[in-house]
């Protein structure tokens, strides 16, 4: 599924007058960062004002009033299916809850990009990596791969210190298995 820069100006200024406040977490940040027009896959989001998991009567209510449909990720949080402007778009809402887990240092310092008038968060390349090396997802080391592999190409920036620096954030378990994850994927940290 692809979706236009238009669809997501309308989701995320939709979304605002809802009154929620989120962070583009997932591989849209990337595809931001290189200045598309067109994003592929789902939208990938973290609340930063309302609870996903919690107030799901918030969620349900504002895709009423939107009249998007309302349904569940995999991990039971809520999830959009938006009709936008040009095209139909999945929109997954994340909280911090069993393996997943997004830091809070991360989500502060996201990036605030301004777009057709809309002021939109989203995660830098180093915290996406990061998260990715995190996550359960088969692909996950390919998709690391390839923002490497952007990286090397010029096309984006990957600050290695920036991305050790995010590791010391993780419960230390978890720290070896990520590094070596980025390893595969040509990252030495």
């Amino acid at each position: 599924m692809t979706y236009t820069l238009d669809d997501l100006v309308f989701i995320m200024k939709n979304l605002e007058e809802g009154g929620l406040e989120s962070v583009i977490i997932g591989s849209t940040a990337i595809e931001l960062e290189l200045r598309t027009n067109k994003f592929s896959g789902d939208l990938d989001l973290f609340p930063t004002n309302h609870f996903a998991l919690v107030e799901e009567d918030f969620f349900r209510t504002l895709a009423f009033e939107k009249g998007w449909e309302y349904g569940h990720t995999g991990l039971g949080t809520p999830k959009y299916t938006v009709r936008g402007p040009k095209s139909q778009v999945e929109v997954e809402f994340y909280d911090n809850i069993m393996d997943f887990y997004v830091p809070e240092e991360i989500l502060n310092e996201a990036g605030t990009i301004e777009l057709q008038g809309v002021k939109i968060r989203k995660i830098s390349p180093e915290d996406y990596v990061v998260l990715k090396s995190r996550s359960e997802d088969p692909d996950a080391i390919d998709q690391i791969r390839g923002v490497n592999e952007l990286a090397k190409r010029g096309k984006i920036q990957l600050n290695i210190r920036k991305i050790r620096e995010r590791l010391s954030l993780f419960p230390e378990t978890d720290v070896p298995t990520m590094r070596n994850r980025l390893k595969q994927a040509g990252i030495d940290v």
